[in-house]
């Protein structure tokens, strides 16, 4: 995960940016679990459910997954909030504080190892 305030970096406008990124699983038990990218305002963060993130068993993944960052709450899925009235999808993508990936959906506890690389997100 990134929190952009602690390396002095202002908020990122992730609309219209492409998203690619290599995960790598070692021994990983991912108990039914799918890995997703989410983003964060604040109090509110959004999960991308249209986009799952390919992860390799042992190995990365013959090519990237790859995806563009759109303003469609279709493909999105408000995770979390702590606001009776929580940030839009478009005020999270339009200034994200932060971002990363998680497991979402896992019927136990997820174990192993999860390697990433390659990741960017250009415009």
């Amino acid at each position: 995960m990134v929190y952009r305030s602690w390396t002095d970096e202002d908020p990122v406008d992730l609309r219209g940016g492409e998203l690619s990124v290599y995960l790598r699983g070692d021994d990983l038990k991912l108990n039914g679990a799918q890995c997703y990218f989410w983003a964060h305002v604040g109090g509110t963060r959004w999960h991308c459910k249209g986009h799952p993130i390919e992860i390799g068993e042992g190995c990365w993944t013959d090519a990237p997954t790859r995806f563009s960052v759109v303003d469609d709450e279709a493909l999105w899925y408000m995770s979390w909030t702590k606001y009776p009235e929580p940030a839009s999808l478009s005020e999270v993508l339009a200034g994200a504080h932060s971002y990363g990936f998680s497991f979402v959906g896992f019927g136990g506890e997820v174990t192993g190892r999860l390697a990433l690389g390659g990741f960017q997100i250009t415009k």
